[in-house]
């Protein structure tokens, strides 16, 4: 009976507080900033998880309040109206002193280089070995960037995405240092990254040179995080790396249609299949032909398919049947710091 809870659209709730709490003779407007403030901490902290894997981005809360008191003069109604519209410009308020303080934190992790570079390996499923090893990133251990999906979405937030990619690019090939040439290396790369002046060059010689990787072993694998505008300019800068040696791989196919559409558009190297599409193959038979269509289109343009994701026996032997023999997945590994080997007893019986 102290608490009302109404909802005013689809994602705003409103709480009207009717009384003095009975432990508290008095009450202020710093106790109610005090509760807000604890409560946009309690929810931008515990709504990704429950969110995930439902929804992979990262949803923030806003917490407003407001008071009215009371004035005979103004009707009722009038008085809730404009308490409402106070709360929800605090609301707004408090949204842009939390996406502030996201920025300057995640700031701070690229200044300080605060990344970990862990690799997954890829596996040919006919020939029984590791061809190559795909570079991810997380952020420090224990916080929320640990998580890719949360840094990642936390950096196209702040504007902060190109800083980011850049960082885990460089950290990739400083860590991959020692990689055997017989593996290719796969480098996770926003489509602007091509336009990177500063990667390109002597400089990026020089630090191919540190760690001893030539370019034919490198790949530029293109993800979706940023769209990319004009494919004819983008072609022309993709060119400057094929032409430096590179391969190209396009991530994310069969998830959405730009992934398709880049495909076409620069009839790379590598095609990599996104897990939604490899998650339960077995059993869905429009996914197969997906798959068939895919691997149909990467045939004509020479290209290998890569099934990313594979985490049960029953998906390797479904895409084998389909013609698919390289992937990835936690069937055979999971993403370690160092090169991890692949379950030997899985190629074995694959």
């Amino acid at each position: 009976e102290d608490i009302i809870v109404s909802t005013e659209t689809g994602d705003e709730f409103i709480i009207f507080l009717t009384k003095k709490r009975e432990d508290k003779s008095d009450f202020y407007p710093s106790d109610l900033e005090s509760l807000c403030d604890r409560m946009t901490d309690w929810l931008n902290e515990n709504i990704p998880a429950i969110t995930f894997p439902y929804f992979k981005g990262r949803p923030r809360v806003g917490v407003g309040y407001a008071i009215v008191l009371h004035n005979p003069l103004i009707r009722e109604e009038k008085l809730v109206n404009k308490l409402i519209d106070d709360a929800r410009l605090m609301a707004e308020y408090q949204g842009f002193k939390t996406m502030m303080r996201d920025k300057e934190k995640l700031q701070e992790l690229i200044i300080k280089e605060s990344i970990i570079t862990v690799f997954h390996p890829i596996v040919d499923f006919v020939k029984k070995k590791i061809i190559g090893y795909e570079a991810l990133t997380r952020g420090p251990e224990g916080t929320e960037y640990e998580s890719p999906y949360v840094l990642f979405d936390a950096a196209s937030d702040s504007e902060l995405l190109f800083e980011l990619d850049r960082l885990c690019r460089q950290k990739a090939l400083l860590n991959a240092k020692g990689l055997s040439s017989d593996y290719r290396l796969f480098m996770n790369c926003i489509p602007s990254a091509v336009h990177d002046p500063e990667f390109r060059g002597r400089y990026l010689q020089a630090l191919l040179d540190e760690v001893s990787i030539r370019p034919e072993n490198v790949v530029f694998e293109v993800t979706e995080r940023e769209a990319i505008d004009n494919y004819h300019l983008f072609r022309e800068a993709v060119e400057y790396y094929t032409d430096f040696g590179f391969s190209i791989a396009v991530d994310d196919a069969g998830a959405g249609y730009s992934s398709l559409e880049t495909i076409v558009e620069l009839k790379p190297h590598y095609i990599k299949l996104d897990i939604s599409i490899i998650r339960g193959i077995e059993k869905n038979i429009l996914k197969q032909e997906l798959i068939r269509a895919i691997k149909s289109l990467a045939d004509k343009m020479h290209s290998t398919v890569i099934a990313e994701g594979i985490e049960t026996e029953a998906e390797l032997s479904a895409l084998k049947e389909i013609g698919i023999q390289t992937g990835q997945g936690f069937l055979f590994a999971k993403p370690g710091p160092a090169f991890p080997d692949i379950n030997r007893n899985i190629i074995q019986s694959a």
